[in-house]
């Protein structure tokens, strides 16, 4: 953590009183070296540190977050999980109210908190998990929410609007004072806003979206487990998540024909599918399927162009994840998707099996947390002799209606 003198001296307005801004400069350049952690990281899997709970607190899977033993108490650090060593946020876990500072890159949260806003949905999906919920009180979108519970609460005035998409209503935020505000760095923007900090609101950001295995994704939940004191129930879902998807994962290895899929559809005249480094491509390897894209360097989605993906595709087995919902729709958007075996053979899937009245879909909410359920049904499209009668979780076949 760097502080010089000059940005300690932006900080509260000393005029005429040397003393008085010498003392500032000394408590700043304290408080800064108080976010040295200057103990052995060591590798994110191998940590086994303890809380008074004596809860494991390894990180198997996620590369994005660790946690380190610190003398108040406990450390959450941040990282970009696609650049190795490009330390993002660092966030001291206070049990009890003694200030909260935030300096730069290192802030104080007590925890467990009692109210939060969120910038997506998905972060409610990890708040539903573990019973944590309530903690909710603002969120961007929340019409779009699936979870029952939340939805009745937004609607009884109890969960408020803070914002449009990735934007907030910062004077909402600001008049409500949560105890912490979650955003999400989209587009490698993690600086928090100097107006929530500044009014003592603390910003974290949740990285989950960011890393490329399906498990990495789902263990973002220990964040959210140990900021909401509930990280015991956190720890054990996760390891019911990891035992099912590795079982589910080991048949898919096993299966000796690799079916190749096709995912997406075209959207103004762009053919989008995930990178090669894409949490979906490792879906796709792990359920038995064939990606030709697998080897892309990227995370990102590949734009492709609609004859490209016909030269290359058209004799795909399965499709899934195309944004319509029916097959009727599909061939009403573009009659040339006719010639994709896929849709004669009519192994066609959505994500919109589990969608409420108001458009919510709970692929883009909970599912993040549960990857394992995620994988059963792609095991089954791809190979529905490893699990016949399979009852679907957020894909669904589609029909022509």
């Amino acid at each position: 953590m760097r502080l010089s003198i000059r940005t300690a001296l932006r900080g509260p307005r000393f005029r005429g009183d040397d003393t008085v801004i010498v003392l500032a400069v000394v408590l700043a350049l304290v408080l800064a070296g108080s976010c040295r952690v200057k103990e052995k990281r060591g590798d994110a899997g191998s940590q086994n540190t303890t809380m008074n709970d004596t809860t494991s607190l390894s990180v198997r899977y996620a590369k994005g977050f660790r946690f380190e033993k610190n003398a108040d108490g406990l450390l959450l650090v941040m990282s970009d999980p696609n650049k190795v060593g490009n330390e993002i946020a660092r966030y001291r876990l206070l049990p009890s109210k003694n200030g909260i500072k935030t300096l730069e890159v290192c802030t104080d949260i007590v925890v467990p908190i009692r109210g939060l806003a969120a910038s997506s949905t998905t972060h409610a999906g990890f708040l539903s998990a573990i019973g944590a919920s309530d903690k909710l009180m603002g969120c961007n979108n929340p019409e779009r929410l699936y979870d029952t519970l939340l939805l009745q609460r937004y609607r009884k005035g109890e969960l408020v609007r803070t914002g449009r998409d990735l934007g907030y209503n910062l004077e909402y935020l600001i008049a409500s004072r949560p105890d912490l505000v979650l955003q999400s760095g989209i587009d490698g923007q993690f600086k928090p806003d100097t107006r929530l900090t500044g009014a003592g609101i603390p910003v974290m950001f949740v990285l989950e979206w960011m890393e490329s295995t399906p498990l990495g994704r789902a263990e973002w939940i220990k964040v959210f487990g140990m900021i909401t004191g509930r990280y015991k129930a956190a720890d054990s879902l996760f390891r019911l998540v990891e035992k099912n998807y590795l079982n589910y994962a080991g048949k898919g290895h096993e299966t000796p024909e690799k079916i190749k899929v096709l995912t997406g559809n075209v959207f103004k005249g762009t053919w989008y599918m995930p990178g090669g480094k894409n949490y979906m491509a490792r879906f796709f390897e792990d359920a038995g399927m064939d990606y030709i894209y697998r080897d892309t360097d990227q995370s990102a989605s590949l734009a492709l162009s609609f004859e490209s993906v016909i030269l290359r595709l058209t004799d795909a087995k399965v499709w899934i994840s195309v944004n319509v919902d029916s097959l009727s729709q599909l061939m009403a958007a573009e009659p040339r998707y006719s010639v994709f075996k896929a849709l004669q053979d009519r192994r066609v899937y959505s994500v919109f099996n589990r969608v409420n009245d108001q458009g919510g879909n709970d692929f883009w909410e909970g599912a993040v947390v549960r990857p394992d359920r995620v994988l059963a049904d792609l095991l089954s499209i791809a190979h529905p002799e490893l699990g016949p009668g399979h009852n679907w979780n957020y894909f669904k076949p589609l029909v022509y209606n």
